[in-house]
């Protein structure tokens, strides 16, 4: 695996190299092909995900069963974190949109790895909350925007 993708993802930016292998070892590489499933919105989670190589498209279902686009991911991003803090089920789905390689962090490895490394958890934590607060700051203005809209129209 590539030790030098993972040292690109912030959430594992300021981990030593020794660090990093550590962290490796948690992981596996997966190919998906233009419009395989990665994992489906509902499903019991089980994996990080980091994007080696491609893209993938964050969607969700709506109430009324039109499928709403999230996010586009390139090449370094990541997804699946959400479930890794909270364990509940898929937010979302995740579609290949090209060929792609994935990174594939086991939930429990990657767990294991932080209960016998306090280092690397500080580290991962850290990034990791700064990454759902810019999320949830995004969300925020974006639900802001969308009610200003729908009051304009009173």
């Amino acid at each position: 695996m590539s030790q030098n993708l993972l040292k690109n993802v912030y959430l594992f930016k300021n981990l030593t190299n020794s660090e990093m292998e550590t962290v490796n070892e948690a992981g596996m590489a997966k190919t998906f092909n233009p419009g395989d499933d990665i994992f489906s919105q509902g499903d019991t989670a089980k994996a990080l995900y980091v994007i080696r190589l491609g893209s993938v498209k964050i969607h969700q279902k709506s109430s009324s069963g039109d499928n709403i686009e999230v996010a586009n991911l390139g090449s370094g991003s990541h997804f699946g974190e959400m479930a890794f803090v909270d364990d509940e089920p898929r937010s979302a789905s995740a579609t290949a949109i090209e060929k792609t390689e994935l990174v594939v962090l086991d939930y429990q490895k990657l767990k294991a790895v932080l209960e016998e490394n306090q280092s690397i958890a500080v580290h991962f934590y850290r990034e990791l909350a700064h990454f759902l607060c810019g999320r949830l700051r995004v969300t925020t203005n974006d639900l802001s925007f969308a009610r200003e809209k729908n009051l304009s129209h009173f």
